[in-house]
């Protein structure tokens, strides 16, 4: 362990970078064709007073129809609050799952909602309009039955794809083709950065579960980051057991460790696996690895990595640029 250098790159207090306003129309009323005199002040005024937004009716990705308010300003956006925030749109909740998943990397000053079930809580909180990430039935007919109810098939799955539909819907188009234009200038411009430090040199991503150790690559978290967006070289395994197959992730053995040629390893730890990833880290297998010889292992942040957004994919460039272009 001693030839092995752990790099700790929390993202905790970062600052955000996006501006948090509510969200609301562009377009002005006309101005009023009377006949009275009209000063010119008055024409200033009337030319950008704003239309308040109208309710509208659109269909999910389930296929369901949903009513969105005009001007929502109780937004339940579970595990979307990074996408939200981008857009320049404050939610009124973050979600979390019990004590296992939270995002104090987005800095958010609000309460937290438990979304596991729990429709108390959300009955409570009493949203004016709910976006769930990831479809499932029966949060649905529960949630829906609280606040108009918008679903996701995956929204992890290409977060490009959930903030161009969460801009229209919102109104925000322009400012979603934005967020994704200036996300890919940098991620570019970084792994230009990275290919000139490491070449070919290849990349794995380890997560430690608590049940057992995963192996990422393909869509959603942190594999198209690292192999799409900066153009890193996936290792041997991560091509065989994922990229060639179409795969997003898959479980690894102990025993599969050995195959782990990799030259840089990113590992994330769930939290309460902390325990787990000790052990894998003590393992004489481990310990075997080129990259784990040579000091090229880096222990980055759960929160970060194994959530999707631009925010999120971000952080995780910033820890890439940290371990691999220094």
């Amino acid at each position: 362990m001693k030839k092995t250098r752990l790099w700790m790159m929390g993202a905790l207090a970062v600052s955000l970078g996006v501006s948090l306003t509510g969200c609301g129309s562009k377009d002005t009323n006309a101005a009023n064709t009377g006949t009275a005199t009209v000063s010119p002040s008055t024409v200033k005024e009337t030319a950008s007073a704003k239309p308040a937004a109208q309710e509208k009716t659109v269909k999910d990705e389930i296929g369901h129809e949903v009513k969105i308010p005009g001007d929502p300003k109780r937004i339940l956006g579970i595990y979307l609050e990074d996408e939200l925030l981008s857009l320049g749109i404050q939610p009124f909740k973050q979600s979390k799952i019990g004590t296992w998943s939270g995002q104090d990397y987005l800095g958010l000053a609000m309460p937290a909602i438990d979304v596991s079930g729990s429709v108390e809580a959300v009955l409570e909180a009493a949203p004016d309009l709910i976006l769930e990430n990831v479809y499932d039935e029966k949060r649905y007919g529960q949630f829906s039955k609280v606040a108009p109810m918008y679903a996701f098939k995956d929204a992890r799955a290409d977060w490009r794809a959930t903030i161009r539909t969460l801009g229209d819907l919102f109104g925000k188009t322009d400012k979603a083709k934005d967020v994704i234009e200036k996300y890919d200038q940098r991620a570019k411009q970084a792994g230009a950065t990275i290919k000139q430090k490491i070449g070919d040199q290849t990349v794995a991503i380890v997560r430690v579960h608590t049940k057992e150790f995963r192996l990422y690559g393909g869509p959603g978290y942190a594999g198209p980051v690292v192999y799409q967006d900066l153009g890193l070289t996936p290792s041997k395994l991560v091509k065989e057991l994922i990229l060639d197959k179409n795969g997003k992730v898959v479980p690894i053995s102990l025993e599969m460790i050995p195959q782990l040629d990799a030259d840089h390893i990113f590992i994330t730890t769930d939290t309460g696996a902390e325990d787990k990833t000790k052990e894998l880290l003590a393992n004489p297998l481990w310990q075997s690895l080129p990259a784990v010889k040579k000091g090229h292992v880096y222990q980055v942040n759960f929160e970060t990595w194994m959530k999707s957004g631009p925010i999120a994919d971000g952080k995780k460039i910033d820890d890439v640029l940290a371990a691999l272009a220094k």
